[in-house]
């Protein structure tokens, strides 16, 4: 289904895919999706770890931006430029902004190295996307805001997509 789909009021868990593709002008989709969360037409939910992926991803898209790595092992490269990383702001800027969005972050479970296990041996998720079924059901929703196709193993979710992407 498209982002386009989701009703006013729904509940929706979304992916760092969403948040990236909006940050780096990729989608109109994911603007047009992540205004109407933030007008409250949209309950957005996402989760620490996915903040933290994002942070990570705009980070690194900033530095290869501004031309001090080069796209070849960037996290390995900005790694051994920690005077690079100290220079680097507007990841930062741009994740905080997540905030004045209405978007209700929420922390994950003690358990949920265990509890999202099943989403690894029976859907086939890699561990931080395992992590996304087990957020979703603390956010009481089976919508899912993401461009990543692995998702659709999961029987009990709603995958939403850009289509422009």
């Amino acid at each position: 289904m498209k982002l386009s789909d989701l009703k006013k009021d729904e509940i929706v868990f979304i992916d760092a895919n969403i948040f990236l593709y909006h940050f780096t002008g990729v989608s109109k989709d994911c603007r047009d999706f992540l205004k109407r969360c933030e007008a409250k037409e949209l309950y957005g939910i996402t989760g620490v770890t996915i903040l933290a992926e994002v942070c990570h991803r705009l980070m690194i898209a900033e530095a290869i931006k501004n031309g001090y790595i080069q796209t070849s092992k960037p996290a390995v490269q900005l790694q051994k430029k920690p005077a690079v990383i100290e220079k680097l702001f507007e990841y930062s800027a741009q994740v905080m902004n997540i905030a004045t969005w209405g978007i209700k972050v929420i922390s994950p479970p003690e358990d949920i190295i265990l509890s999202s296990q099943i989403y690894r041996t029976e859907c086939g998720l890699l561990t931080n996307d395992s992590f996304i079924p087990v957020y979703m059901q603390i956010a009481n929703t089976e919508k899912l805001a993401s461009n990543d196709r692995a998702f659709s193993a999961v029987p009990s979710l709603q995958l939403y997509a850009p289509v422009d992407v």
